[in-house]
């Protein structure tokens, strides 16, 4: 699988696209994401453009072509995407539509090749910057299957090593803090689970030239191990610049530097 191909055709196609309101959707154990706009590459080399419904559980983009019939897109037959309007999620923290256009063409602190300005945070979530998604092979996270299908994760650097993060659904707990939400204290129930709410949880992983995926459980130690070849200049440039391993931006730059030394990864 080849992962040096240029999104420049693919995101100049998406952004010509109309600008309707912005709509999303996450329900249940089907976790659907809803995009107003989105140009789709398929295996075959041909492109589609138009909304669609990006089903994760299932690995399946619906899209609603311009005649209104509505074609469904398997992962097997999509090599990449683009997608544009997702509807801002209140619960997310405000940095989470963040735009990883820099990242995905080679930047990182101190990169001399990048000639481009420095990107910064978003102040403001921004559900307009296009979001890149590619075709990789995974066991589900199954370390115990050598079966591996095609699942859609989404490109956050450049390669040819990738960071890839998936989104899944996650149960957590709510718990009694208290009879008046001031705190334990005194109070018997304090602490005590009383029932549990879906939240969405980032997942980590490098895509690898040949179409696989390896996943970063523990984002420092698994990305370590990984490029130990240069673990310990990778460890001291995170050092140097404060870079968190768990924070998807900072990552990036982590992979990108990763990718830029001599040795595995190169």
């Amino acid at each position: 699988m080849k992962h040096n191909w240029s999104f420049r055709v693919l995101v100049v196609g998406l952004l010509g696209l109309g600008s309707p309101a912005a709509q999303a959707q996450r329900g249940g154990q089907g976790f659907t994401q809803q995009f107003n706009r989105a140009t789709v590459l398929l295996t075959t080399g041909d492109t589609l453009t138009g909304p669609v419904q990006l089903h994760r559980t299932e690995e399946t983009l619906l899209m609603e072509l311009a005649d209104n019939t509505v074609r469904t897109l398997p992962a097997v037959s999509v090599q990449s995407f683009a997608v544009q309007g997702e509807q801002y999620d209140q619960s997310r923290e405000r940095f989470y539509y963040d735009d990883f256009y820099a990242m995905r063409q080679g930047y990182y602190y101190g990169n001399p090749l990048y000639t481009q300005p420095v990107p910064r945070r978003r102040e403001r979530p921004d559900t307009e910057l296009v979001r890149v998604f590619r075709t990789y092979r995974w066991n589900r996270d199954n370390d115990y299957s050598d079966f591996r299908a095609p699942g859609f994760f989404e490109q956050l650097s450049n390669g040819p090593i990738i960071l890839l993060r998936r989104e899944g659904l996650v149960q957590r707990p709510v718990t009694v803090t208290g009879p008046y939400g001031y705190g334990g204290y005194g109070y018997s129930g304090a602490g005590r689970t009383v029932g549990y709410y879906t939240d969405v949880k980032d997942n980590f992983y490098l895509g690898l030239p040949n179409g696989n995926v390896i996943s970063l459980r523990n984002p420092k130690k698994d990305l370590l191990a990984y490029f130990h070849g240069n673990s310990r200049q990778l460890e001291q440039y995170a050092k140097d610049n404060k870079l968190s391993y768990t924070d998807a931006r900072e990552l990036a730059y982590l992979v990108n530097y990763a990718n830029s030394l001599s040795g595995k990864g190169k």
